[in-house]
């Protein structure tokens, strides 16, 4: 099985470097755009169902993937980005210069407790906890079992942390673009990363796709 990890298409307050955490912020222009071209990405793969974070700018991206295979995208909570509700709104570099002891404390400790913030142990925790339950419900399907899901920049990188068993303070060692793909391929409780960032389909266009941070 293949398991393709999308983080969602860009939205404004991507541009804009803010922190989204759980706010439901719809995608821009070009994040709809991009989702256009995941979809034709997506048109030469075979996969069985399309998964999504129950945000907007995840099942925006997600939707038009689905229609591929004329299903709508399946909600899973635990798919979400980080629960940031200290930092939404503010740009990346005020919440360092604003809270700095309590960025300095949850940037260096997976674990740490910093109230208004969720700890990326605790991201990771659901994340894979909701993706074991994916996998273990696709598992058995002998065809076309591949699958799609769709979520946020801080999510997908603790799973690929944990894919490669890595330290999670390791996560920022990679970097996961708006509409990119990341791919691992999972088989009998096995799995193995088989690409990282794949972003060769957001050149389906004349646009310019904005390089924006990811701890928003």
């Amino acid at each position: 099985m293949k398991v393709f990890l999308i983080r969602h298409g860009l939205t404004q307050w991507n541009i804009d470097k803010k922190w989204q955490g759980n706010v439901d912020i719809e995608l821009s222009e070009i994040g709809l755009i991009q989702a256009e071209n995941l979809a034709k990405r997506f048109k030469n793969e075979k996969y069985a169902k399309v998964y999504s974070s129950k945000l907007k700018r995840a099942y925006q991206t997600a939707l038009p993937i689905a229609q591929n295979i004329n299903s709508n995208p399946i909600i899973i909570e635990g798919l979400e980005e980080a629960n940031v509700p200290l930092w939404n709104g503010y740009n990346i570099n005020d919440v360092k210069t604003k809270f700095p002891n309590e960025f300095q404390i949850w940037s260096s400790d997976p674990w740490a407790y910093v109230d208004g913030v969720e700890s990326l142990g605790e991201v990771q925790k659901r994340g894979i906890y909701a993706l074991k339950s994916i996998l273990n419900n696709n598992e058995n399907n002998i065809n076309d079992n591949n699958i799609v899901i769709v979520s946020h920049g801080l999510l997908i990188r603790t799973i690929v942390c944990w894919i490669l068993n890595l330290p999670l303070n390791q996560h920022r060692n990679f970097m996961l673009d708006n509409g990119s793909v990341t791919t691992f391929e999972y088989e009998n409780g096995k799995k193995r990363l088989l690409n990282l960032n794949e972003t060769w389909h957001l050149d389906l266009d004349n646009i310019i796709h904005p390089k924006t941070v990811e701890e928003e």
